[in-house]
């Protein structure tokens, strides 16, 4: 990362103010599932509000993860190889590449999404494929949940480990109107009533089983050609 890298999570360490903590990765240790969006250091940038004033600042050349269970940011500190976790408060937007597959993943808060629930205004989302032109968008909620360790009682029963889940949630944004979508045509086709016969014929001619995140991305795709 170098000495750029090294000075940029310094400046962003600062900018976290309180929530900037020294952290070690072992702190999930012995919990079975990952807290992170991606297991691995992913170089990144960050786009934070710089103090009173309408001017932003661009932190990049950093190796980040995003802890998604505890809604926090961690970098990795390249002379001790320890993390620093900050708080997100400042943070306006993030981008995360993954070092193997090398593609890019934009993180931002989506405005509309208060209207849904007041507490989503300061969650960020992972935006999955959108066009400007139409103003619509494909994101999603990066939610992980833990369940504990329980001897007795409830569908945990048995289990001696904690465990870390996937709980993500996926919204499509259209004309400044948010709306929860889950993965299958049914909810799909809710969303876009005036063009759901369109789109149910590319369905069934594409042959999607709309069971993955893979399939909501390539109909979305379709929906912008329409």
């Amino acid at each position: 990362m170098g000495l750029a890298g090294q000075t940029n999570v310094q400046s962003l360490g600062r900018l976290g103010g309180a929530g900037s903590t020294v952290v070690f990765e072992n702190r999930y240790q012995g919990v079975k599932g990952s807290p992170y969006f991606w297991d691995v250091w992913a170089p990144g940038k960050v786009i934070v509000k710089s103090g009173n004033s309408d001017k932003n600042e661009v932190f990049a050349n950093i190796k980040l993860k995003f802890d998604a269970y505890s809604n926090l940011l961690v970098a990795v500190i390249p002379q001790t190889k320890d993390t620093l976790q900050f708080g997100t408060a400042p943070i306006i937007s993030f981008t995360l590449q993954h070092p193997i597959v090398g593609n890019s993943i934009d993180f931002r808060r989506i405005k509309e999404a208060q209207a849904i629930d007041p507490a989503l205004s300061d969650a960020f989302f992972a935006v999955l494929t959108e066009s400007t032109d139409i103003k619509t968008s494909l994101v999603k909620r990066v939610l992980k949940k833990k369940i504990d360790a329980n001897f007795k009682g409830g569908y945990s029963a048995g289990q001696t480990y904690d465990e870390i889940v996937d709980e993500s949630q996926y919204y499509i944004v259209h004309n400044g109107k948010m709306q929860r979508v889950k993965i299958n045509r049914k909810s799909l086709l809710d969303v876009f009533p005036s063009q759901a016969d369109k789109l149910k014929a590319y369905i069934v001619s594409n042959k999607l089983a709309m069971s993955s995140e893979a399939d909501l991305i390539q109909v979305l795709q379709y929906f912008y050609t329409l």
